[in-house]
Protein backbone atom coordinates (compact mmCIF):
# COMPACT_ATOMS: atom_id res chain seq x y z
CA UNK A 1 0.00 0.00 0.00
CA UNK A 2 1.24 3.45 -0.89
CA UNK A 3 2.06 5.58 2.16
CA UNK A 4 2.44 9.32 2.43
CA UNK A 5 5.10 10.56 4.78
CA UNK A 6 4.15 12.82 7.63
CA UNK A 7 6.27 14.03 10.53
CA UNK A 8 7.00 11.27 13.01
CA UNK A 9 4.74 13.14 15.46
CA UNK A 10 2.67 16.21 14.78
CA UNK A 11 3.71 18.49 17.63
CA UNK A 12 0.94 21.06 17.23
CA UNK A 13 0.27 23.96 19.53
CA UNK A 14 -3.32 24.92 20.35
CA UNK A 15 -5.16 26.34 17.34
CA UNK A 16 -5.12 29.86 18.72
CA UNK A 17 -1.31 29.84 18.74
CA UNK A 18 -1.04 29.56 14.96
CA UNK A 19 -1.23 32.22 12.31
CA UNK A 20 -2.76 31.23 8.99
CA UNK A 21 0.69 31.15 7.37
CA UNK A 22 1.91 28.79 10.10
CA UNK A 23 -0.96 26.43 9.36
CA UNK A 24 -0.15 26.53 5.66
CA UNK A 25 3.50 25.72 6.32
CA UNK A 26 2.60 22.86 8.63
CA UNK A 27 0.20 21.39 6.07
CA UNK A 28 2.96 21.38 3.47
CA UNK A 29 5.19 19.44 5.88
CA UNK A 30 2.44 16.90 6.44
CA UNK A 31 2.04 16.40 2.70
CA UNK A 32 5.76 15.86 2.10
CA UNK A 33 7.00 13.54 4.84
CA UNK A 34 6.17 9.83 5.02
CA UNK A 35 4.95 7.90 8.03
CA UNK A 36 2.78 4.95 8.96
CA UNK A 37 -0.96 5.29 9.46
CA UNK A 38 -2.11 8.30 11.44
CA UNK A 39 -2.81 8.11 15.15
CA UNK A 40 -6.05 9.43 16.61
CA UNK A 41 -4.10 12.37 18.01
CA UNK A 42 -2.81 13.24 14.54
CA UNK A 43 -6.26 12.87 13.02
CA UNK A 44 -7.65 15.24 15.63
CA UNK A 45 -5.01 17.81 14.79
CA UNK A 46 -5.76 17.54 11.06
CA UNK A 47 -9.44 18.07 11.82
CA UNK A 48 -8.46 21.30 13.57
CA UNK A 49 -6.20 22.38 10.73
CA UNK A 50 -8.57 21.87 7.79
CA UNK A 51 -11.27 24.34 8.92
CA UNK A 52 -8.66 27.01 9.67
CA UNK A 53 -7.22 26.70 6.17
CA UNK A 54 -10.64 26.69 4.51
CA UNK A 55 -11.88 29.70 6.46
CA UNK A 56 -8.79 31.78 5.63
CA UNK A 57 -10.53 33.07 2.47
CA UNK A 58 -7.36 32.49 0.50
CA UNK A 59 -7.10 30.27 -2.57
CA UNK A 60 -3.55 29.24 -1.71
CA UNK A 61 -4.70 27.98 1.67
CA UNK A 62 -7.60 26.15 0.04
CA UNK A 63 -5.09 24.42 -2.25
CA UNK A 64 -3.13 23.53 0.86
CA UNK A 65 -6.28 22.10 2.43
CA UNK A 66 -6.87 19.85 -0.58
CA UNK A 67 -3.23 18.73 -0.51
CA UNK A 68 -3.55 17.91 3.17
CA UNK A 69 -6.78 15.99 2.55
CA UNK A 70 -5.22 13.85 -0.18
CA UNK A 71 -2.11 13.19 1.92
CA UNK A 72 -4.18 12.17 4.93
CA UNK A 73 -6.47 9.90 2.89
CA UNK A 74 -3.48 8.14 1.34
CA UNK A 75 -2.80 6.69 4.79
CA UNK A 76 -6.26 5.05 4.54
CA UNK A 77 -7.68 6.41 7.82
CA UNK A 78 -10.87 4.94 9.32
CA UNK A 79 -14.14 5.99 7.75
CA UNK A 80 -15.48 9.32 9.08
CA UNK A 81 -12.27 9.98 11.02
CA UNK A 82 -11.62 13.14 8.98
CA UNK A 83 -14.26 15.84 8.65
CA UNK A 84 -14.65 17.24 5.13
CA UNK A 85 -17.47 19.68 5.92
CA UNK A 86 -15.45 22.89 5.67
CA UNK A 87 -13.53 21.72 2.61
CA UNK A 88 -16.72 20.70 0.77
CA UNK A 89 -18.38 24.01 1.67
CA UNK A 90 -15.37 25.97 0.43
CA UNK A 91 -15.03 24.03 -2.83
CA UNK A 92 -18.72 24.38 -3.69
CA UNK A 93 -18.56 28.11 -2.95
CA UNK A 94 -15.99 28.68 -5.70
CA UNK A 95 -17.25 30.03 -9.04
CA UNK A 96 -16.10 26.97 -11.00
CA UNK A 97 -15.27 23.29 -10.58
CA UNK A 98 -11.53 23.54 -11.22
CA UNK A 99 -10.36 22.77 -7.69
CA UNK A 100 -13.16 20.24 -7.07
CA UNK A 101 -12.22 18.33 -10.22
CA UNK A 102 -8.53 18.52 -9.28
CA UNK A 103 -9.24 16.94 -5.90
CA UNK A 104 -11.45 14.22 -7.41
CA UNK A 105 -8.95 13.34 -10.12
CA UNK A 106 -6.13 13.04 -7.59
CA UNK A 107 -8.26 10.70 -5.49
CA UNK A 108 -9.27 8.75 -8.59
CA UNK A 109 -5.63 8.04 -9.46
CA UNK A 110 -4.62 7.18 -5.87
CA UNK A 111 -6.00 3.69 -5.04
CA UNK A 112 -5.53 3.95 -1.25
CA UNK A 113 -8.01 6.85 -1.22
CA UNK A 114 -10.76 5.03 -3.15
CA UNK A 115 -12.81 4.07 -0.06
CA UNK A 116 -13.30 7.81 0.52
CA UNK A 117 -13.96 8.81 -3.09
CA UNK A 118 -17.69 8.10 -3.24
CA UNK A 119 -18.46 9.76 0.13
CA UNK A 120 -16.59 12.92 -0.90
CA UNK A 121 -18.22 12.98 -4.33
CA UNK A 122 -21.66 12.52 -2.79
CA UNK A 123 -21.02 15.38 -0.37
CA UNK A 124 -19.96 17.64 -3.24
CA UNK A 125 -23.15 16.81 -5.16
CA UNK A 126 -25.36 17.41 -2.12
CA UNK A 127 -23.62 20.71 -1.34
CA UNK A 128 -24.00 22.02 -4.89
CA UNK A 129 -27.70 21.12 -4.83
CA UNK A 130 -28.18 22.78 -1.46
CA UNK A 131 -26.57 25.96 -2.79
CA UNK A 132 -28.89 26.06 -5.80
CA UNK A 133 -26.25 24.93 -8.31
CA UNK A 134 -27.81 21.78 -9.81
CA UNK A 135 -25.85 21.94 -13.05
CA UNK A 136 -22.57 21.77 -11.12
CA UNK A 137 -23.95 18.77 -9.24
CA UNK A 138 -24.79 17.17 -12.58
CA UNK A 139 -21.25 17.79 -13.85
CA UNK A 140 -19.80 16.00 -10.82
CA UNK A 141 -22.21 13.09 -11.41
CA UNK A 142 -21.26 12.92 -15.09
CA UNK A 143 -17.61 12.76 -14.00
CA UNK A 144 -18.49 9.81 -11.78
CA UNK A 145 -20.19 7.78 -14.50
CA UNK A 146 -17.42 8.24 -17.05
CA UNK A 147 -15.32 5.27 -18.02
CA UNK A 148 -12.47 4.76 -15.59
CA UNK A 149 -14.24 5.76 -12.38
CA UNK A 150 -12.74 3.24 -9.93
CA UNK A 151 -15.74 2.85 -7.61
CA UNK A 152 -19.25 1.53 -7.95
CA UNK A 153 -21.80 4.34 -7.97
CA UNK A 154 -23.85 3.75 -4.84
CA UNK A 155 -27.67 4.10 -4.62
CA UNK A 156 -27.26 7.06 -2.25
CA UNK A 157 -25.69 9.10 -5.08
CA UNK A 158 -28.67 8.50 -7.36
CA UNK A 159 -31.06 9.23 -4.52
CA UNK A 160 -29.47 12.57 -3.68
CA UNK A 161 -29.54 13.65 -7.33
CA UNK A 162 -33.08 12.53 -8.14
CA UNK A 163 -34.44 14.13 -4.99
CA UNK A 164 -32.47 17.32 -5.58
CA UNK A 165 -33.47 17.67 -9.23
CA UNK A 166 -37.14 17.10 -8.37
CA UNK A 167 -36.88 19.77 -5.68
CA UNK A 168 -35.36 22.20 -8.20
CA UNK A 169 -38.09 21.30 -10.75
CA UNK A 170 -35.55 19.77 -13.13
CA UNK A 171 -37.63 16.66 -13.67
CA UNK A 172 -36.12 15.61 -16.99
CA UNK A 173 -32.68 15.47 -15.39
CA UNK A 174 -34.17 13.56 -12.45
CA UNK A 175 -35.71 10.97 -14.79
CA UNK A 176 -32.43 10.49 -16.65
CA UNK A 177 -30.59 9.82 -13.39
CA UNK A 178 -33.42 7.51 -12.28
CA UNK A 179 -32.96 5.57 -15.52
CA UNK A 180 -29.22 5.23 -14.82
CA UNK A 181 -30.13 3.99 -11.36
CA UNK A 182 -32.53 1.31 -12.59
CA UNK A 183 -30.13 0.20 -15.32
CA UNK A 184 -27.65 -0.67 -12.57
CA UNK A 185 -30.30 -2.75 -10.83
CA UNK A 186 -31.30 -0.30 -8.09
CA UNK A 187 -34.91 0.58 -7.38
CA UNK A 188 -35.77 3.81 -5.52
CA UNK A 189 -37.05 3.56 -1.99
CA UNK A 190 -40.72 4.47 -1.30
CA UNK A 191 -39.89 8.04 -0.28
CA UNK A 192 -37.94 8.73 -3.48
CA UNK A 193 -40.60 7.02 -5.58
CA UNK A 194 -43.22 9.31 -4.01
CA UNK A 195 -41.08 12.35 -4.80
CA UNK A 196 -40.89 11.41 -8.50
CA UNK A 197 -44.60 10.60 -8.61
CA UNK A 198 -45.60 13.99 -7.19
CA UNK A 199 -43.16 15.81 -9.45
CA UNK A 200 -44.73 14.20 -12.52
CA UNK A 201 -48.20 15.14 -11.27
CA UNK A 202 -47.01 18.72 -10.83
CA UNK A 203 -46.04 18.71 -14.51
CA UNK A 204 -49.55 17.45 -15.36
CA UNK A 205 -48.14 14.14 -16.60
CA UNK A 206 -50.75 12.09 -14.79
CA UNK A 207 -50.69 8.95 -16.93
CA UNK A 208 -46.87 8.73 -16.86
CA UNK A 209 -46.90 9.34 -13.10
CA UNK A 210 -49.30 6.48 -12.49
CA UNK A 211 -47.54 4.07 -14.84
CA UNK A 212 -44.08 4.79 -13.45
CA UNK A 213 -45.23 4.65 -9.84
CA UNK A 214 -46.92 1.29 -10.39
CA UNK A 215 -43.93 -0.06 -12.30
CA UNK A 216 -41.47 0.96 -9.60
CA UNK A 217 -43.67 -0.48 -6.87
CA UNK A 218 -44.02 -3.76 -8.75
CA UNK A 219 -40.28 -4.10 -9.38
CA UNK A 220 -39.57 -3.63 -5.67
CA UNK A 221 -42.14 -6.28 -4.79
CA UNK A 222 -40.75 -8.82 -7.27
CA UNK A 223 -37.13 -8.05 -6.41
CA UNK A 224 -36.19 -6.35 -9.68
CA UNK A 225 -35.49 -8.50 -12.72
CA UNK A 226 -38.21 -8.19 -15.35
CA UNK A 227 -39.89 -5.44 -13.38
CA UNK A 228 -36.85 -3.20 -13.66
CA UNK A 229 -36.56 -3.89 -17.37
CA UNK A 230 -40.14 -2.70 -17.86
CA UNK A 231 -39.40 0.43 -15.83
CA UNK A 232 -36.35 1.18 -17.99
CA UNK A 233 -38.46 0.91 -21.15
CA UNK A 234 -41.10 3.18 -19.61
CA UNK A 235 -38.50 5.75 -18.58
CA UNK A 236 -37.07 5.72 -22.12
CA UNK A 237 -40.54 6.50 -23.46
CA UNK A 238 -41.20 9.30 -20.97
CA UNK A 239 -37.80 10.91 -21.63
CA UNK A 240 -38.24 10.64 -25.42
CA UNK A 241 -41.72 12.19 -25.25
CA UNK A 242 -40.40 14.93 -23.01
CA UNK A 243 -37.73 16.00 -25.44
CA UNK A 244 -39.89 15.93 -28.61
Amino acid sequence: MMRVKLPQRLHLQPVSCYSTSSFSSLAEQICQKPTQSLTQHELNKINLLLPRLCLANNNNHLHTATNLTVAALLTNPPSNSISFSFLIHSLTSLPDLTLSKSLLNRLKHSPPTHPHLTPITTKLIASFLKKGRPMEALKVYNWMIRSGFPCKVEPVVFGVLVNGFCEKELLLEALKVLKDMTELGFAPNPKLRERVFRSLLREARIREAQQLNEGLRDCVEDGGGEGLKKVIVLLDQIIANWTE
